[in-house]
């Protein structure tokens, strides 16, 4: 009896939960760019980029690949921060970045490392 019962609670859980899923992506946007030394172009990789909401909670974090390029899914409709805090030779960046409008799916954030040397 007791099966009987919990079969159509543990269907409804698990139903509920990739309704979730499904809306949590229908709700994002790819956040993508390349990370790039400020004064000579050229790529800045093996990385991190973080995604941080502006209360400051770290949501997401991507790795930057050999090209200098990163991807992430974020929530839309929320302005967020982008921060690479620990590269040699670099000073930390934070970016804080307007809501991404509902709708759109591909969002571009190119980000710029200054070198140590500039930066006091």
């Amino acid at each position: 009896m007791l099966r009987v019962l919990l079969f159509p609670f543990l269907f409804a859980t698990a139903f509920l939960q990739a309704q979730t899923a499904k809306l949590d992506l229908l709700n994002s946007v790819q956040v993508q760019g390349f990370v790039s030394d400020s004064l000579t172009g050229k790529p800045v990789y093996d990385c991190l980029v973080e995604y941080y909401t502006i209360e400051g909670q770290r949501k997401a974090v991507s790795s930057v690949n050999e090209d200098g390029r990163y991807s992430m899914f974020i929530p839309v409709g929320k302005p967020f921060e982008l921060r690479i805090t620990k590269e040699n030779g670099y000073c930390e960046m934070r970016r804080n970045v307007e809501a991404v409008p509902f709708g759109v799916k591909e969002f571009r954030k190119d980000l710029y490392l200054q070198p140590h040397a500039l930066h006091p």
